[in-house]
């Protein structure tokens, strides 16, 4: 296969995969939100240990 294959392949492979990410992450957008709330609050928490340390 040339480069210009590669390409078209990797475009199609591109639009599927992200039409399934969206149709996903319309499905589970409660878990998605959680997830990210508390991944903010843990690298909340992260930075203020690394901010109350001295050096």
């Amino acid at each position: 296969m040339n480069s210009k294959s590669y390409s078209i392949l990797g475009w199609i492979v591109w639009q599927v995969g992200s039409r399934v990410a969206k149709r996903k992450m319309a499905q589970n957008r409660a878990k998605i939100g959680a997830a990210g709330a508390v991944g903010l609050v843990v690298l909340g928490g992260i930075l203020a240990a690394r901010g109350g340390e001295e050096t």
